[in-house]
């Protein structure tokens, strides 16, 4: 649900779950990439199945002998890079931010939502935040050092949630992440967090970043992955390790996935849904048009093309809804120059424990539940109580959630977090409750991130000397003031989410730096990025599929617009002269200025607005829902009401025409003559003022205009 991930609760249960999380025993496994490397597989074209397969190296689970010369690039188990300088309080594992208010004074003062929460300016949909946290479990997850390192947020004393009684000695519990043990041992040796599972976007959150995980996903027949009633994800039957951090449901009720975060919320269990049904459509049809094909040869196959279209949807859909589509952010993860064995792809800490969190600020306070037509089939759920609480999906299906993320604007991208994971992630405060923005700013400062204005020099940005440099919205600029009095103390996640946004982007120029830099060395550092090791032909076609392909060629659902990652929905017509009263504009007849009120189907006022010279009107960021206008004449007169127009899906709403009855043609008033010049009582009239009388007369009538359409006589 938040973009950035795993919540960091996951990152401790999974730990269990990593089978690989320490370097050397990412060293044990070099002696398998040269095997792994020669094992071919068999691919051939999306488009057309039946053409000969290229033999091509199978793409390791683990992430190993993607680059050949540095085999362990981008694999599970290896250290988070660090592209700023560390700042641990003893220059070596010392979590970092002592001389700083609590993480929980940061979150009070700049973090509380305002009642309604505030939607982008930009319409890109909730499922950005839904996207990006699927995207970041295939990418990134830091599980829980051990033994367990305690690092506590301490709570204000009198805090509302967590300590309503004032005692002052509360805390909202916190351990530290999980590291390399050979690190950490000087100030030139500083402690460096590693990733359990692989950096590369290769579907592992799908296919899982281990053997065993892998295999339990397995059918071993045709190709294909398990699944359980309904077409959803197969049960957790073997007993594998899964994050289970709300409890509200059995361990034995929950799904199994690629990753062990799946049921962290039923919107990121319904993407995970959606790409194993993918996934099998693909292996299926393999199967009908290669019968001799192996199940491996099939699973290959299917994972490969799967893989390419995660790829292209982040890279096509996802990133420029995000930095916007005609930014030079994303101007430059659009040009692709070929793999580049010298790029290290792997994750960044600025990037997973600061920049990729920026979804957090995006979530709503509920899930809803939509049929195809925007419809609601069942009450929506408090985003309180969907965590790790999949078990709605066997009522629901996965159909009505995505319809819902597709068609809801998502919330700004802001320093602003909704109660609901401010105060009670995965429980009430006190009983497993916790504030997930100072879970961000505490997990920072466990990481030795740098701050704000550091990480920033780091990535060859200027420092900023002022609050207003950062933000030019007057209360953020006081509130970061009050809480950590010089810009040369925020933390990288608090002062990235309250930076000014880049213009036509959602993000401002610290996290828009940072993304862009580790997407743009995930891509260049991936020997088997989809481009690079596709023929060209197939390539073509996972380029051109889209997110809402894969959406209907795997539900029910029919009615999508064509970038479900943004959701713009509009209303516009033309108010014209209904001169013969038909109702249906013709090409003689104008359109006409008026005003025009859009209202809803139960006829409360949602915006109004004026017609043009030319009778066009239009009504942007509308919700799902019926509407009508109501046209009232610019001279006056009865307002005329239009049919109703239901936005079912993002798009265009256009042709509704509103037709005005023409005003009846005014007849000419006849000439009124001059009056004769006074002669005195019963004198003729002079010829010549008889003569001027009557011309006078003829230039009045014929100066008189006849209304377009009235009969001339």
């Amino acid at each position: 649900m938040n973009a950035s991930n795993h919540t960091d609760r996951s990152m401790q249960n999974a730990t269990r779950a990593a089978k690989y999380c320490t370097a050397p025993a990412v060293r044990s496994r070099r002696r398998l990439i040269s095997r792994l490397l020669a094992t071919p597989e068999r691919l051939e074209s999306r488009a057309l199945l039946a053409v000969a397969p290229l033999p091509l190296p199978v793409q390791s689970l683990d992430g190993t002998g993607n680059n050949l010369a540095h085999p362990e690039w981008g694999s599970a188990g290896v250290d988070l890079l660090r592209l700023s300088p560390a700042a641990y309080a003893d220059g070596v594992s010392a979590p970092s931010g002592a001389d700083r208010p609590s993480a929980r004074v940061v979150s009070n003062a700049l973090s509380q939502n305002p009642a309604g929460g505030i939607t982008n300016d930009r319409e890109f949909s909730a499922m950005v935040y839904a996207w990006g946290q699927f995207l970041d479990h295939d990418i990134g997850l830091t599980g829980t050092a051990s033994p367990r390192e305690r690092f506590s947020i301490a709570v204000p004393a009198g805090d509302p949630s967590f300590d309503p009684s004032g005692t002052g000695v509360m805390t909202i519990p916190l351990s530290r992440s999980a590291y390399d043990p050979l690190t950490g041992t000087a100030s030139g040796n500083p402690r460096q967090q590693t990733n359990s599972i692989t950096a590369f976007i290769d579907g592992s959150q799908v296919y899982g970043s281990d053997a065993t995980r892998a295999a339990a996903l397995r059918t071993f027949s045709g190709g294909q992955l398990k699944t359980s009633e309904g077409n959803l994800l197969p049960r957790n039957t073997a007993g594998l390790a899964n994050a289970n951090d709300a409890h509200v449901v059995p361990d034995g009720e929950l799904f199994l996935a690629g990753d062990v975060r799946a049921n962290e919320n039923p919107e990121l269990c319904s993407l995970q849904t959606v790409f194993v049904r993918e996934h099998n459509r693909l292996a299926a049809a393999a199967a009908v048009a290669n019968p001799s094909w192996t199940d491996e040869q099939l699973y290959q196959h299917a994972r490969r093309l799967v893989i390419a279209e995660l790829q292209t949807i982040t890279y096509n859909e996802f990133l420029p809804a995000l930095l916007g589509a005609n930014t030079p952010a994303t101007a430059a993860l659009r040009s692709y120059r070929g793999y580049q064995p010298n790029v290290n792809p792997g994750i960044a800490t600025e990037f997973s424990t600061g920049a990729f969190r920026f979804g957090h600020s995006m979530l709503g306070d509920d899930i809803e539940f939509l049929d195809n037509e925007g419809n609601t089939v069942r009450a929506p759920m408090e985003l309180r109580d969907a965590f790790f609480n999949t078990p709605v999906l066997s009522e629901t299906g996965i159909d009505p959630v995505l319809k819902y993320l597709a068609s809801v604007r998502a919330q700004e991208i802001d320093t602003k977090v909704v109660d609901d994971v401010r105060d009670f992630l995965f429980g009430l405060p006190g009983q497993g409750g916790f504030d997930l923005a100072a879970l961000n700013i505490q997990r920072g400062r466990d990481h030795g991130l740098a701050d704000f204005n550091t990480v920033r020099a780091a990535y060859g940005l200027p420092r900023v000397t002022s609050f207003a440099q950062i933000t030019s919205d007057p209360a953020v600029q006081q509130s970061l003031q009050a809480t950590y009095g010089t810009v040369d103390k925020v933390d990288l996640w608090a002062g990235g989410l309250a930076e000014k946004h880049l213009p036509g982007s959602s993000l401002g120029a610290t996290f828009t730096r940072i993304i862009v830099d580790q997407f743009r060395r995930l891509r260049d550092g991936d020997r088997y990025w989809y481009q690079n090791v596709l023929p060209d032909a197939v390539a073509r076609s996972v380029q051109a599929t889209t997110l809402a392909d894969v959406i209907r060629r795997n539900t029910g659902l029919t009615n999508l617009q064509p970038d479900v990652f943004l959701f713009r929905a509009s209303i516009g017509g033309t108010v014209f002269a209904d001169r013969n009263g038909d109702g249906v504009r013709q090409p003689v007849e104008a359109g006409l200025a008026a005003a025009v009120t859009l209202v809803s189907a139960s006829g409360v006022t949602v915006a109004s607005t004026r017609a043009d010279a030319r009778g066009g009107f239009s009504f942007g960021r509308l919700d799902l829902g019926s509407y009508r206008v109501v046209v009232t004449p610019a001279g006056g007169g009865a307002a005329v009401t239009s049919r109703i127009v239901t936005v079912t899906k993002g798009g265009e709403n256009r042709g509704l025409d509103v037709g005005l009855a023409a005003a009846p043609p005014v007849a000419p008033k006849p000439p009124v003559a001059p009056k004769p010049p006074t002669a005195g009582p019963g004198a003729p009239l002079p010829r010549s003022a008889a003569f001027a009388a009557l011309a006078s007369g003829l230039s009045a009538a014929s100066a008189v205009s006849v209304p377009t359409g009235a009969p001339r006589r």
